[in-house]
């Protein structure tokens, strides 16, 4: 595959031009979503701070957000990775996976890290999408 093979979204975050990555890319068939923090409507400030369960469901909902301009939604993720602040709070974290994807389930992970890029955020998920062209 060449750079031209790939497409890529961007959701404008200062964070990706400092760091250097895209929201989202699609290779061919698959799509590959960044890591995703649950920040607030303003794109300033952290969703829900305490509440595990509105922040895990909050990145899924973003997620899903990503996948929209590849014409794609969460029934086509195969796998996301959870990483999480605090493993002992993993059944909240899980409700919001179950819930957010009924019968559409992927396969996932779920990692405790020692912390995130902001104190208040619980959990970061990434996600790999197959989305035949």
């Amino acid at each position: 595959m060449s750079q031209k093979d790939f497409e890529r979204v961007y959701s404008q975050a200062p964070w990706e031009q400092q760091v250097g990555y895209c929201r989202a890319l699609r290779a061919g068939d698959l799509i590959f979503v960044t890591g995703t923090a649950p920040i607030d409507a303003s794109g300033a400030g952290v969703f829900a701070p305490g509440d595990a369960y509105a922040q895990a469901r909050r990145c899924l909902e973003l997620i899903e957000q990503a996948l929209r301009p590849f014409g794609t939604d969460r029934t086509r993720i195969v796998r996301t990775r959870m990483f999480v602040t605090e493993i002992d709070r993993w059944a909240e974290y899980g409700r919001a996976h179950a819930e957010f994807f009924k019968e559409d389930r992927p396969t996932t992970t779920m990692v405790e890290v020692r912390r995130l890029i902001d104190p208040a955020m619980l959990i970061e998920i990434e996600a790999d999408v197959y989305a035949p062209l």
